[in-house]
């Protein structure tokens, strides 16, 4: 397991300050092993805005994740292609021509898996075939990072608990309008939750009235970090 984990919110719905942001979603994640981008927003001008602005260097990741194909969660990586050379990508089922045209190495994730160190794909899901990843991070259980979780925000944390093995600590990410009983299952699952882009205002009030304890506020420029320091 990872000792420390730092997850930088590039771009979400909400606005941060200093900061520039539009409907999409794109989080850096970091380790004493590697950094990779979790997807890349819709403009590849607001990726470089942030990430100069909160002092993240793109040139230097090891991989990038995409959660599934719209526009919302790779329109980015056009811009990060260009700044990151031969970065590999993992992505859902099949590698689309414009991975390799962007300059990226793709790997067509089929199943769930560890696809790097302590760094777990649930597979491609539902009939968008969207994947989630989990990390471990020691101490502490599996901190889960969904895209919009078009198969359910519950249906990839579960997965993800299946694979590893392991509690699921936290959820972050898009919810996709998540019904009530989504969102019950998912607070049955998880010891925090953190939604964002696609959740919905009516999502978000109910997991605040219901589950206070547990909620976590993502907007752009938030910064979560886990485990020993």
């Amino acid at each position: 397991m990872v000792k420390n984990l730092k997850l930088s919110v590039i771009n979400d719905n909400k606005k941060g300050a200093g900061l520039k942001n539009d409907w999409g979603w794109s989080v850096i994640a970091e380790s004493e092993y590697w950094r990779f981008m979790f997807d890349a927003d819709t403009k590849g001008e607001i990726i470089q805005y942030n990430s100069e602005k909160m002092g993240i260097n793109l040139r230097n990741l090891d991989f990038a994740v995409l959660s599934h194909y719209h526009m919302d969660h790779y329109g980015g990586f056009e811009y990060v292609g260009k700044v990151a050379d031969n970065l590999r990508i993992y992505v859902p089922s099949k590698v689309l021509p414009f991975i390799k045209d962007w300059e990226f190495e793709g790997i067509a994730v089929k199943e769930g898996k560890e696809i790097e160190k302590d760094v777990w794909s649930s597979g491609p899901m539902g009939a968008i075939e969207e994947q989630a990843m989990g990390i471990k991070v020691d101490s502490l259980g599996i901190i889960v990072i969904v895209g919009c979780s078009h198969p359910g925000v519950d249906v990839l944390a579960e997965r993800i608990k299946e694979l590893t093995r392991e509690k699921i600590y936290m959820v972050i990410g898009g919810f996709h309008l998540p019904s009530k009983s989504t969102i019950d299952n998912l607070a049955k699952i998880a010891e925090y939750i953190g939604p964002a882009h696609c959740t919905g205002i009516e999502g978000e009030n109910y997991i605040m009235k219901n589950y206070g304890n547990k909620y976590i506020p993502v907007k752009t420029g938030s910064i979560f970090e886990f485990g020993k320091h």
